[in-house]
């Protein structure tokens, strides 16, 4: 089964997740799931706060491959903390976590007054999971919720699973970028508020 989106309109204030269990939502921009093992611990989807910052930093210092995504994330040290110092002061932010620990960020940045780009890093210890397209899930509602009408990304055409993550919220590719170097994406949000 397929995961429902977070947004409390679509259906009656409840998520499914891919696996069957349901979970009441914890808030705008929140999600609670189960990952695809029986054994393995729930995860959350929620609201960055600035008391995740230090999570987050250690998350990124961890996170494989470096500079995989247009050079991001940059290496560890003052480079990583000028760029989350740049890009946390801006946006709307989701963090994940696994058995208390952020292994997620999603950022949706404006660029415009109804777009925003959507980026996001998924820490290698938990991809594979369908934890990835829960989060685009999330930020699709977020996106929504804030009012925008556009969310665009780019991604390396070899980042397979990302491209059809992608594809399984809403995005489709953009006409001319499927030989370029970046594939770009966009999805319209319907009903923005």
């Amino acid at each position: 089964m397929e995961e429902q989106p977070t947004d409390p309109s679509r259906g009656a204030g409840r998520e499914r997740d891919r696996r069957g269990s349901t979970e009441e939502p914890r808030g705008p921009g929140s999600r609670e799931g189960r990952r695809s093992g029986a054994a393995d611990p729930p995860y959350v989807i929620r609201r960055y706060t600035p008391a995740d910052r230090v999570g987050l930093g250690a998350m990124y210092r961890d996170f494989e491959p470096k500079r995989c995504a247009q050079g991001l994330p940059p290496e560890a040290g003052a480079r990583l903390e000028r760029w989350l110092d740049r890009v946390l002061c801006q946006g709307l932010h989701l963090v994940v976590e696994v058995d208390g620990r952020i292994q997620g960020h999603a950022m949706l940045i404006p660029i415009g007054d109804e777009t925003a780009e959507l980026a996001n890093f998924l820490h290698q210890a938990v991809r594979g999971r369908g934890i990835g397209t829960a989060m685009n899930r999330a930020a699709v509602a977020l996106a929504r919720d804030a009012g925008f009408r556009r969310i665009w990304l780019s991604v390396e055409p070899s980042n397979r699973p990302a491209i059809r993550s992608y594809g399984k919220v809403g995005f489709r590719r953009l006409a001319g970028s499927l030989w370029a170097p970046e594939i770009e994406m966009e999805v319209v949000l319907d009903g923005a508020s």
